[in-house]
């Protein structure tokens, strides 16, 4: 799974993941979030590290709520998936699913053990933990999108509960998941007296907006799944929603490019739509 997880062009058929590897696979993944989330058996919490690694392309605290949505609707999928219940999708996202949470379940990993506070650790004992982890959440976003365009180039039968359970979620993972891995770059790039100049305001409020740009172009990649295609633009919006909102740390020329490139993606997922519906 490591190999699979490391290695974008390879992704897992159905005959990769049975049914009980993806139940177990997901409570795996739900036992690591809950450890993480909770600071249990003496670990620090997500929350903790990152108000510790704080960027100028870091939503606000609330924003990152949205992993509830995407695993209770995982968890539904997961168990319509495992049941039998839709096969012709399960051949399609379960590979992609189990290595994307992979990929996640060793983000926490490596996250989890930055020194906190940053201002005793070298730069090369954070980059230990940094590079390894914007590694991790890169390959979880190349996997799950994956997952997310085999929807479209598989056209499953249209089902509702199909749609709302696995193109949904899928779709709002992948895009949660690329504005994840614009914090782990800035993270890195902080670290690296070279890549330095790609960490300042302006240099968020730019990366903001190729990011914005890129997920325009995935949803409107993915309007042949419509369901898929609204899960990553609702992701991408809600994401410059919260670097933008009051609350977050963001310097006022990364808010107001996120402010904007909410509108884009909103735009973007409303065009998938349409034409997703007249290709339907």
């Amino acid at each position: 799974l490591l190999g699979a997880c490391l290695c974008p062009a390879s992704f897992p058929t159905m005959t990769d993941v049975s049914p009980t590897v993806l139940a177990a696979s997901y409570a795996g993944l739900v036992a690591v979030n809950v450890v993480y989330g909770r600071g249990l058996f003496g670990v620090r919490t997500n929350a903790e590290v990152s108000a510790a690694y704080p960027t100028d392309v870091t939503p606000s605290g609330a924003t990152f709520a949205i992993w509830g949505p995407i695993f209770l609707l995982e968890g539904a999928g997961t168990a319509v998936l495992a049941s039998g219940g839709d096969a012709s999708r399960m051949a399609l996202v379960a590979g992609p699913w189990v290595t994307t949470w992979l990929g996640e379940c060793l983000w926490q990993a490596v996250f989890g053990v930055l020194p906190v506070p940053q201002g005793g650790a070298t730069a090369g004992r954070k980059l230990a933990s940094l590079a390894p982890a914007a590694l991790f959440v890169g390959a979880a976003h190349v996997k799950m999108l994956g997952g997310a365009l085999a929807l479209v180039g598989g056209a499953p039968a249209y089902g509702l509960v199909g749609a709302a359970v696995v193109d949904f979620p899928t779709g709002l993972n992948a895009g949660w998941l690329a504005a994840a891995s614009g914090i782990a770059f800035t993270l890195v790039a902080q670290q690296v007296p070279p890549l330095q100049p790609l960490a300042t305001p302006e240099a968020g409020a730019v990366l903001v907006g190729a990011l914005t740009a890129y997920g325009a172009a995935v949803t409107l990649s993915l309007a042949g799944c419509p369901a898929a295609a609204l899960g990553y633009a609702a992701a991408t919006a809600w994401a410059c929603r919260g670097i933008a909102s009051e609350s977050a740390k963001t310097p006022p020329i990364v808010k107001t490019t996120a402010a904007r490139c909410a509108l884009v993606a909103v735009a973007a997922g409303a065009f998938a739509l349409a034409v997703g519906a007249l290709k339907r």
